[in-house]
């Protein structure tokens, strides 16, 4: 297990903790915060806000729980300091915490909650139901809409509409109204567009359609789509074709037998097998690393997370591997599966995580579209769990973890884009 010092030296580990444990933030400090303009009116970084962005060197993006029923038992805490240039914020070990020799705290800077969260769509909708934003990761849902929402079908971890509706076709203006008001507060380069499934061949992109032109004849951004897979691959370069710069398809979990229980809908009407090859024909389209799969980590066993890995980056996909939390008032932890497979030790996920950064690098894929994503520890990010490198390894990361070169811009993917695609009169006008 890694000492408290080991953790606040390495972004890696710290991100992970902060993720999982949260952070204490002191009276003291909140009111530091305050006067540095983050809890003023405008910024309600408190209150409704359960989350604080932050980001650590070297420009590693966290989000972490504050609110002190989940972050009751952290070892962390927030500190401020006063200097010549005003306050500047640290993450250190609490007092009462155990191991605190020479654990020297860790230099943060604080990004405010965005605008986003208290502006409405014309539909009086909040913009916090449609979608979130943490400093460079805009997600939105244009509809929840999901024919396995309230069934037997349901993907069990899944908490869309508990307790808050359902929404379905917000109308374009609104979707480019969220982007420039999260864009303002945050240097957003990718608007991830997420679907459920709709019951159509295409697996939802022809609805998604409108908002991906519209966001790139508004907006010089990188558009990623949330989707699952359609029934023809026909539809797979289409979405390319239509502006897409970066597709999902969303296995979830990767041992079938564990699949069909998390994800009974996918598993009865799309098949494990029909996301494998749907995944392996994107590969085919869209640049290195633009097809991603994410892997639940802590819902099946991490052997089954392991073949996962190594199946998808032999594919040409990239794992993304979110740690397991509650969603939404969906709570996994006390039922059978979840107790039975057990919380993953710190050890075991840098193990995971370190396994990930080889496997991708291994099959030489690409790791800067998937980026700067606080609320996941990303394949680029896993780089920190690698443990000694040589000379030349060590400055191939440097070279890869700086700012210019993880950028993926725009432009570049459309000029991609059209040199590659031919539009043809009626194409899949089904």
């Amino acid at each position: 297990m890694p000492t408290n010092a080991e953790i606040l030296i390495n972004p890696g580990l710290l991100k992970l903790e902060l993720m999982r444990r949260g952070i204490s933030v002191p009276d003291e400090v909140r009111d530091a915060l305050v006067e540095d303009g983050f809890g003023a009116t405008g910024h309600a970084l408190f209150g409704s806000a359960g989350d604080l962005d932050l980001v650590l060197n070297p420009g590693t993006w966290v989000t972490t729980p504050i609110l002190p029923g989940l972050a009751a038992k952290t070892p962390y805490k927030l500190t401020a300091t006063t200097n010549g240039n005003g306050n500047g914020y640290a993450v250190c070990v609490k007092d009462d915490a155990t191991d605190t020799s020479d654990a020297k705290p860790a230099p943060v800077k604080i990004y405010p909650r965005a605008h986003f969260f208290e502006h409405k769509t014309s539909q009086g909708l909040p913009f916090g139901r449609i979608g979130t934003v943490h400093g460079p990761y805009l997600a939105l849902s244009p509809s929840n809409r999901c024919t396995f929402l309230g069934s037997a079908d349901m993907c069990r971890f899944c908490g869309v509409g508990a307790g808050a509706g359902t929404h379905e076709g917000i109308p374009v203006d609104d979707i480019l109204e969220a982007i420039r008001l999260a864009r303002h507060d945050n240097p957003v380069s990718v608007v991830y567009l997420s679907v459920g499934h709709l019951g159509t061949d295409d697996g939802g992109v022809r609805f998604l359609e409108p908002y991906v032109s519209a966001i790139k004849k508004h907006f010089d951004v990188l558009v990623a789509v949330d989707a699952l897979p359609p029934a023809d691959d026909a539809w797979i370069d289409r979405t390319y074709g239509m502006g897409v710069d970066a597709v999902s398809y969303n296995l979830e979990i990767y041992s079938p037998d564990q699949f069909e229980v998390v994800c009974p809908g996918p598993a009865r009407v799309i098949g494990r097998q029909r996301f494998l090859n749907a995944l392996k024909y994107a590969t085919t389209v869209f640049p290195s690393g633009a097809v991603t799969c994410h892997l639940i980590v802590g819902l099946e066993p991490l052997e089954a997370t392991r073949a996962g890995i190594v199946d998808l980056t032999r594919r040409g996909v990239v794992p993304v591997l979110p740690v397991y939390r509650p969603f939404k008032g969906r709570d996994m932890r006390d039922d059978h599966l979840a107790s039975a497979i057990g919380e993953p030790t710190l050890d075991e996920l840098a193990e995971l995580y370190a396994f990930l950064f080889e496997e991708v690098r291994k099959n030489k894929l690409s790791m800067h579209i998937v980026r700067d994503i606080s609320i996941v520890t990303t394949p680029l990010e896993a780089r920190f769990f690698a443990g000694k490198q040589g000379f030349w390894d060590g400055l191939k990361n440097r070279v890869m973890s700086s700012r210019v070169m993880r950028r993926t811009s725009a432009k570049l993917s459309d000029l991609r884009r059209s040199l590659r695609v031919r539009e043809v009169s009626g194409m899949l006008d089904l």
